[in-house]
């Protein structure tokens, strides 16, 4: 069959998947969203389906922090955000019947920590800090420094660049070549502005702008998902991300096998095999198709030797890059600072501090400080107790009262979380020379997965979803073997 489109993955979606037929049995490797939710619908639809997932819990990188922290406080160390336009995340927190309410990332009380001086986004402000802009520069606000350097050049790809059918035409490639760094340089953009804007590219660059791709982050620009275009609809999942990949394996149960890390895959022209690490022992099971979910950080340390897999789809598996993300997480006694949602990007190696619960009751809260790019990898060099005494030391700058208010405290290293090992995609230059080959059946082997959807960026559940229901088309139309 030809390649689903990602308007025919739409309607399938809309439709209730009908007209399909699928495999009668299916092994599922990862419980992250993807891979739930392939499962969740194969069981609806009578095939019999087996999640493998490495793990003692659902949901991957929709992943709640829950403890050490006292009062019932929790924090978000993956995915923590829903839009209106997250079609895919919408769809099944209806279905499954997940609330949702008002995001933490609306309204916050920014503020830029540079050289010891806070200022805002305005001019006068800014003028205070003495940063090395150009002339025109010193005359614009940060919206105004990202409406120059960034919305304009999305404003002159259109239509292209937003296009609801997503394609690399020949306008839009040369910009897959150049990286984020050298396209703000390229329209004009110093430094210093440069460092002003990056809080509002969200983290999906992964603090990386002079390796990730130019093209996929103005298409992210340019799409209602962006920070720039954020409104009071944007949402969180109430009481915590957890409770939406928990929904989902609810109504799976005994068809998930926690603490099963797969070691190998092989196929044959009627059927494939997966074998795993089961308590100790090694198990294999066969079925009609396998679908691989998890992230190709961590698939490498799968045996594929056997499965027949094209060069594209191991050259993709070697070369695609995830973002280095540390968020550190501090529980303190009270809240002492004046700001209602406190939200700080600083030239500190902490880089962004904010109030992780600025809406949860009590007087306890939990400060995050994360870290993305070269500052993620050298603070996940320290150990656990050594990376949060830095992180409290640092926070004391621009908090003072943070040591003294202290209780307790823990850290997440996404480089280090095995059978993740990374946050989410880095769309690196030529990103989109791989985009194809990522998201190719190969056989009777299938590839979901945030890295593996339509859009050229990753760190979101729709897109993981989206990939979702794109592979469960692939098996409902019986995708020849190779």
């Amino acid at each position: 069959m030809t390649e689903p489109t990602q308007s025919d993955t739409r309607r399938a979606l809309e439709t209730g998947l009908t007209g399909l037929t699928f495999p009668r049995k299916v092994i599922v490797v990862g419980a992250g969203l993807a891979g739930l939710a392939i499962a969740y619908e194969l069981a609806r639809h009578g095939s019999q389906v087996t999640v493998l997932e490495a793990t003692d819990r659902p949901g991957g990188r929709a992943y709640t922090l829950r403890e050490p922290f006292a009062d019932g406080l929790y924090a978000e160390a993956g995915a923590m955000t829903v839009t209106p336009y997250c079609h895919y995340s919408m769809h099944y927190l209806r279905e499954l019947g997940v609330g949702l309410e008002r995001s933490d990332l609306l309204d916050p009380d920014f503020a830029y920590f540079i050289d010891g001086k806070f200022a805002t986004t305005d001019r006068a402000s800014l003028a205070r800090l003495g940063l090395p802009l150009t002339d025109e520069e010193r005359g614009m606000d940060v919206p105004e420094m990202i409406d120059t350097y960034v919305q304009s050049v999305c404003r002159k790809l259109q239509p292209g660049i937003d296009a609801p059918e997503w394609s690399v035409t020949e306008r839009l490639a040369p910009y897959d070549r150049q990286s984020v760094h050298e396209a703000l340089r390229t329209a004009g953009a110093s430094e210093a502005a440069i460092d002003l804007m990056d809080p509002f590219f969200l983290e999906m660059r992964g603090g990386d702008l002079k390796a990730a791709s130019a093209l996929s982050w103005l298409r992210h620009e340019a799409s209602p998902h962006s920070m720039v275009r954020a409104d009071g609809r944007w949402s969180k999942i109430a009481g915590g991300t957890d409770r939406f990949p928990r929904a989902f394996a609810e109504r799976l149960k005994d068809r998930i096998r926690y603490r099963n890390p797969v070691v190998r895959v092989t196929q044959d022209a009627t059927e494939s095999r997966v074998t795993f690490v089961d308590h100790g022992t090694l198990q294999t099971l066969a079925a009609d198709h396998v679908v691989m979910t998890v992230p190709f950080s961590a698939i490498r340390h799968v045996d594929f030797s056997e499965a027949g897999l094209s060069e594209a789809k191991q050259d993709a598996m070697r070369r695609l890059r995830y973002s280095s993300v540390v968020r550190v997480y501090l529980q303190m006694r009270r809240k002492f600072w004046h700001e209602a949602n406190l939200s700080y990007s600083t030239d500190l190696p902490i880089r962004w501090v904010r109030d992780a619960t600025p809406h949860m009751p009590g007087p306890r809260k939990i400060i995050e400080c994360m870290m993305t790019g070269r500052r993620a990898r050298a603070v996940a060099a320290m150990t656990d107790e050594e990376r949060l005494r830095f992180t409290l030391d640092q926070l004391e700058e621009p908090l003072p009262g943070a040591a003294e208010h202290f209780e307790t405290g823990t850290s997440v290293v996404w480089d280090q979380r095995p059978y993740a090992e990374g946050a989410y995609i880095l769309p690196e230059r030529h990103h989109s020379t791989l985009m194809p080959a990522i998201r190719k059946p190969e056989g009777r082997i299938h590839f979901a997965g945030e890295h593996a959807a339509f859009e050229p960026n990753g760190g979101a559940m729709t897109f993981a979803l989206e990939s979702a229901v794109r592979t469960l088309v692939e098996l409902g139309h019986g995708a020849d073997p190779a």
